[in-house]
């Protein structure tokens, strides 16, 4: 029985030091994110295809490959990124459609290939408009109408008034006139005067 006991506790122990010293099941240079990435839809044609591992890569046995829906391979191939675990790809003018990537991974850590595929989805740019929104303006009918520029007056004749001097220098005429007059009749009166004077005289 005690045989039987040490004997169990033994075989578990080589199997927890087999677990411990075990290689993980996935040591292999897996995928990350790409950009474009699985399921993606992109707005124009995309310029580089960028894919991220989670070990370090074997650029030399590394590639990735884009197809178009026919099938046909559009790009292959690639170089390291940014960092031992990126992988890019410069991508040519892509018309719109559906694509698939397939890559294939040998991680420079432990010499595991790996290899899977996804599909992402390129749609047509919006072109901008090739004219600017014209600014809303006023319709010449509803344009103000330039005011009236006045007709100038025609001149109005203008009735000579008549100079008060003639009327004045004819009352001064008048003036004179009865001065002059008055000495006359008082010489009249005098003459008349004399004659009734001489005639009483003759008559006496």
């Amino acid at each position: 029985m005690a045989r039987s006991l040490t004997r169990a506790a033994s075989v578990a122990a080589l199997s927890l030091l087999l677990l411990l010293h075990a290689p993980p099941a996935f040591a292999h240079a897996a995928f990350v994110s790409g950009t474009p990435g699985p399921g993606d839809e992109v707005a124009g044609s995309p310029a580089e295809l960028v894919i991220q591992f989670t070990q370090n890569l074997d650029p030399s046995r590394t590639s990735l490959e884009v197809r178009d829906a026919s099938g046909a391979t559009v790009a292959k191939g690639g170089e390291l990124g940014d960092g031992p675990r990126e992988f890019r790809l410069a991508l040519p003018e892509l018309a719109p459609g559906e694509y698939t990537v397939r890559w294939t991974s040998f991680s420079a850590e432990d010499g595991e290939l790996a290899r899977d595929s996804y599909g992402f989805t390129v749609v047509a740019a919006a072109s901008p408009s090739p004219f600017p929104s014209p600014s809303p303006q006023a319709s010449p009918s509803s344009r103000p109408s330039p005011s009236a520029t006045p007709a100038p007056a025609s001149p109005t004749p203008t009735t000579p008034t008549p100079s008060s001097s003639p009327a004045a220098g004819g009352g001064a005429t008048a003036s004179s006139d009865g001065l002059v007059i008055v000495p006359i009749l008082a010489a009249a009166l005098v003459v008349a005067g004399l004659a009734v004077w001489l005639f009483r005289r003759r008559a006496t």
